[in-house]
């Protein structure tokens, strides 16, 4: 029979990953669970818990999630907080072939996103380069044409400006599309967990 020690050292593996102030919080919480039941009652304990991989898989997505839906949520959160329910998924207790399927589609609906993201990136980054060519252009032919210098100037300035305007806009897609991956993914492990405990 696995002792509380041997549990809670194992538990502690699992989840070394998190900060180590999560780490006692979450090895406090369960020693005192252990001490509420009593020695004798460390078999039924453990029995309810289900295996430190179970209760691990559990910590890393709370943890995942936790300040999610917070003002100061950001987008490098939503991305930390995506690498941990990639580890609540592997340290949960589920078949290897279906950690492989889950982990496939993980990497593909991250890779989408990312896509995604790097396309919107693109296009608010290159709106102000190529407006300020156009703008460069403009200015350049004043002494040959002004009514072409005026009309690539002001296509300059517009695209310029647009670019700035869709800066914002970017900000908050690559935001709600990490939380976005960040809720889906957990959503997906909970299933997952559900699924562990009706077989």
């Amino acid at each position: 029979m696995v002792s509380k020690e041997e549990y809670l050292k194992k538990l502690r593996a699992k989840i070394k990953k998190l900060p180590s102030e999560e780490i006692e919080e979450a090895i406090d919480y369960y020693r005192e669970y252990f001490d509420e039941a009593g020695e004798e009652d460390t078999k039924s304990v453990i029995a309810r818990l289900g295996s430190p991989s179970y209760v691990a898989s559990q910590i890393l997505a709370d943890y995942a999630i936790k300040d999610l839906d917070t003002q100061n949520s950001t987008t490098k959160k939503n991305f930390s907080a995506i690498w941990f329910i990639i580890l609540a998924i592997l340290a949960s207790p589920i078949a290897l072939p279906l950690v492989l399927v889950v982990i496939c589609l993980v990497f593909t609906l991250i890779l989408v996103c990312g896509v995604a993201i790097l396309t919107f990136f693109i296009l608010v980054i290159s709106l102000p380069i190529s407006g300020l060519f156009s703008l460069f252009a403009g200015v350049s032919v004043i002494a040959q044409d002004w009514p072409t210098s005026i009309f690539f100037s002001g296509i300059g300035l517009i695209t310029i400006g647009i670019g700035v305007l869709l800066f914002s806009p970017f900000l908050q897609f690559s935001k709600k599309t990490s939380s976005g991956i960040v809720k889906v993914l957990k959503r997906l492990l909970d299933k997952m967990i559900r699924r562990k405990e009706r077989i």
